[in-house]
């Protein structure tokens, strides 16, 4: 009997040990479970941190870029604004020295217009004095040639009266001696045969014998008569 309570006792300690086995398993599996949800919740907690702190680091990231963005936008804007002011007042000041040029290079072209016209007036006189000496030394030039020509046919004309004159006066003494040849052997009449009929060239015959031009027949046959001289 005593064996079976000290059985009994053993399996009552051994139930009781597992029951306190069991229970302090099931303690440390629920503390386990409990701490494994606990570090789950702080996990889950620790994302929902860090996606809070991400989104948050984003949102003031996007706030910055857009506060960036439209500081660089502002910016750009001021920059435009300043430089299409500079460009207005570039183009402005562009478009006064253009002016002025455009006035300075008018006023130029006048005043060269004016100097060519000026020039080209003095030109042209300059060309109809200089066209005028031409003329008028042309006409000197001319009445020079004129008076030389006129000098040189008037010494011609000298000199071909003074040789018409010698001529004439030659000729003239060659007839007074031919007249005074002639009147030394002048003839009534020309003698011919007593067979010889006169003609009408007779008297003619006769006068240009008077005048020396035509020889006698006296004269013709006395070289027929002579002897010819001997070798």
């Amino acid at each position: 009997m005593k064996r079976g309570v000290i059985i009994g006792i053993i399996i009552l300690l051994l139930a009781l040990a597992g029951l306190f086995a069991y229970r302090s398993h099931s303690d440390s599996v629920a503390r386990e479970k409990e701490a494994a949800r606990a570090a789950d919740s702080a996990r889950d907690a620790e994302r929902s941190r860090l996606e809070a702190l991400r989104r948050s680091e984003a949102d003031a990231e996007s706030r910055r870029l857009a506060d960036l963005k439209a500081k660089q936008d502002a910016d750009e804007a001021a920059r435009r604004a300043e430089a299409a002011r500079l460009e207005r007042e570039s183009a402005e000041a562009a478009r006064l020295a253009a002016a002025k040029d455009a006035a300075r290079l008018a006023a130029e072209r006048d005043a060269r217009r004016l100097a060519a016209s000026q020039a080209e007036l003095e030109a042209q006189r300059s060309a109809a004095l200089r066209e005028q000496e031409t003329r008028d030394a042309e006409a000197k030039r001319l009445a020079a040639i004129k008076s030389l020509e006129d000098a040189e046919n008037e010494r011609k004309s000298a000199v071909d009266r003074e040789q018409a004159r010698l001529e004439s006066l030659r000729r003239q003494q060659q007839l007074d001696a031919l007249a005074a040849a002639a009147a030394r052997h002048q003839i009534d009449r020309m003698v011919f045969p007593e067979d010889y009929k006169r003609r009408r060239h007779y008297y003619m015959n006769v006068e240009l014998m008077n005048a020396g031009l035509l020889a006698t027949p006296e004269a013709e046959a006395k070289p027929a008569d002579k002897p010819a001289p001997k070798k």
